[in-house]
């Protein structure tokens, strides 16, 4: 089973865990990337821009979770998802305890799972303040990573049908819910940032490719979308914030993102770029 397989089986499991339990998860990061791209590529859905200029599926080897801020501020719901961790296998991870767990699955194969929250809203009263992670009242040993960044996850989202199999071999089907392009292009904006020149991160070339791989796959409805939200909220610090990194990073082509995207091993020279960045800017009026 390759890496990709062995992602869908423990996303499928945690699924059948919890879907019973009305707890939604929000698959982001690059495998929310990899399946809606997969998914698109299928049903040969017009995008913004033409499937030919993207770029191979990018494959990745951890889950990234968002949790909606009425589950993760209510302990009796986040007590269920961790015992739904514990049945499955996975242990936490000591230097992110409690929103990062792994799961061994053969001799030096193993699945990371990081649990996330965007936004608390009014749900912020709730829980104690931490600038870091949101942990519930009372306690129960298991918590989300702020991405505050991530304006709007919750206001809208993409559901895709995945199809696979359970870690028992038994064929399952489930919804699988990915964010919009708005927050996930927030999201990577930011990892960009972060990571632009760390040499560990590959000096955030996959988070610009990411970015590129967002604005692409966008489709008509998505799109317009992606506008209103933009421009509901053109004014909250973050999206200010965003703005700031594109300006920074993203505003020509001899800019540093543009380089990070140029030099990933998955970018090829029919990729739009001017096309890309002449979205990326209208998204963000700038």
């Amino acid at each position: 089973m390759n890496e990709q397989d062995v992602l869908k089986t423990c996303l499928l499991d945690l699924n059948r865990e919890l879907e019973s339990e009305g707890i939604p998860l929000i698959l982001g990061g690059g495998y929310g990337l990899y399946l809606k791209q997969l998914d698109l590529q299928a049903r040969g859905v017009r995008t913004l821009l033409d499937i030919e200029m993207w770029p191979e599926p990018r494959a990745t080897n951890d889950l990234d979770v968002f949790l909606q801020a009425e589950i993760v501020t209510d302990a009796e719901r986040m007590e269920v998802l961790r015992h739904a961790l514990d049945r499955l296998g996975y242990a936490a991870i000591e230097s992110a305890r409690y929103y990062q767990f792994v799961k061994p699955i053969s001799a030096g194969r193993k699945v990371k799972l990081d649990l996330l929250a965007g936004p608390l809203g009014d749900y912020e009263e709730r829980v104690p303040k931490d600038p870091r992670r949101v942990r519930p009242r009372p306690s129960v040993d298991l918590h989300a990573r702020r991405v505050d960044e991530a304006v709007g996850i919750e206001e809208e989202w993409t559901e895709l049908r995945v199809t696979g199999f359970l870690s028992d071999g038994a064929p399952y089907s489930a919804t699988v819910i990915i964010p919009q392009g708005f927050s996930y292009l927030l999201m990577k904006l930011y990892a960009f940032r972060d990571q632009r020149e760390n040499n560990v991160k590959e000096f955030g070339q996959h988070h610009a490719l990411d970015c590129f791989r967002i604005v692409a796959m966008m489709t008509k409805d998505e799109y317009e979308l992606v506008l209103s939200l933009s421009e509901k909220h053109q004014h909250h610090e973050r999206v200010e914030e965003a703005r700031s990194i594109v300006n920074d990073h993203f505003c020509d082509e001899e800019s540093l993102g543009v380089l990070r995207l140029r030099e990933h091993p998955l970018f090829r020279p029919e990729m739009d770029v001017e096309g890309f960045l002449r979205e990326l800017h209208t998204i963000l009026h700038i």
